[in-house]
């Protein structure tokens, strides 16, 4: 037990086989006046942070598959769920705001909650056979400033210069930190086995260069603030769009590996990436810029999540290039990590960038 400056007391349980349920008491004594408390159908389990912007908010009844997913879902008795309110603050609070409270799910519960957050734990519940906990934290529209602590700002701003800093949800300004404070810092009491993060497309739509230092500096931030320095972090890099051309989505989706083209790496130790480039969704009805595809995505997010989370060796790496031969005025691309699957017969299927410029390539997989 104990005991902060504010007067509020907390007590840490040691580590517990998964399972349950089981039941918490707790009592107080003052004077004459004694309180009871208990807490009833309580389960050990892994606990998963699922935060960013609207594609993570993105809810189950409107993904591919979502009917599916909710007429299912009272099958999955252990895995509670929980979604933060959406909020802002300039100080960090103590306590969260919550929309929904730690449930079971049920087709009326969960068609609201997110969609890759859910088929991610679903996963996880149906290959480990432990309770899983799912927090949803989530902001449409949301930058990365606004998730990141005061101390990833000045960091970052001594590191990217003369930035654009002036944007944030819905185009205001003056957001930084609001969400971290808000959203994220109340959670910091918890136990979490790992996060899960979909965002990036506000940053890409002003082209923030400053995210190539915030990206790694506020994972790092996340990791030092829950007392997990290798925290497992898995995150969705973003997915092909054209319904808006010019945006900076390729050099954001680049920044999210830091630069690197793969993860982990030595920046980003302990990460794993779900790529999302052959996930367009053109008719997607809230826009090209949130597809559909989160079965797909949550199901990536699982595989690397069994490699970095849970020890467990499975193929979760899509595929990369290994070598290339040029012969006759042809570069041959030896890639591994295969196979390479084209969805449709596509004119130009692979681009490639040289000192002149981008250039269209039919490319044939043999």
């Amino acid at each position: 037990m104990h005991f902060a400056d504010s007067g509020v007391w907390g007590v840490r349980l040691p580590s517990m086989e998964a399972g349950g349920p089981y039941e918490i008491s707790a009592s107080s004594s003052m004077k004459n006046l004694t309180v009871d408390i208990k807490i009833e159908s309580v389960l050990f389990g892994d606990v998963w942070l699922c935060s960013g912007q609207s594609n993570m908010e993105f809810s189950v009844e409107w993904m591919f598959n979502g009917s599916q997913e909710v007429r299912g879902a009272s099958s999955y008795p252990t895995i509670r769920f929980i979604e933060i309110m959406q909020s802002r603050s300039h100080v960090p609070l103590k306590e969260p705001l919550i929309r929904q409270e730690w449930s079971s799910p049920d087709s009326d519960k969960l068609k609201e909650f997110s969609g890759i957050c859910w088929a991610f734990g679903r996963r996880l519940q149906e290959r480990l056979h432990i309770p899983i906990g799912l927090i949803g934290a989530y902001y449409g529209n949301s930058p990365i400033k606004a998730w990141s602590s005061s101390e990833v700002m000045d960091d970052c701003r001594d590191h990217t210069g003369n930035t654009d800093w002036n944007y944030g949800l819905g185009g205001a300004k003056g957001d930084r930190t609001v969400l971290w404070n808000a959203m994220i810092a109340a959670l910091l009491p918890l136990e979490i086995k790992g996060v899960l993060w979909y965002q990036g497309e506000s940053d890409a739509n002003v082209n923030f260069v400053g995210f190539l230092c915030m990206f790694p500096a506020m994972i790092k931030s996340w990791r030092t603030h829950f007392r997990r320095p290798n925290l497992p972090f898995g995150f969705v890099q973003l997915a092909c769009r054209d319904d808006e051309p010019g945006i900076a989505t390729p050099e954001i989706r680049w920044h999210q590996t830091a630069d690197l083209g793969v993860v982990p790496n030595e920046l980003l130790p302990n990460t794993f990436m779900a790529v999302a480039l052959d996930l367009s969704d053109p008719g997607a009805p809230l826009g090209q810029h949130h597809p559909r595809h989160k079965e797909e995505i949550a199901e990536r997010l699982f595989f690397g999540a069994l490699n970095v989370a849970y020890n467990i060796a499975t193929p979760f790496q899509g595929p990369s290039p290994a070598s290339v031969r040029s012969s006759n005025g042809r570069a041959t691309i030896t890639f591994i990590n295969g196979p390479i699957i084209l969805r449709s017969n596509l004119s130009s299927a692979f681009d490639v960038c040289t000192q002149k410029g981008k250039i269209d390539l039919i490319a044939p997989l043999i």
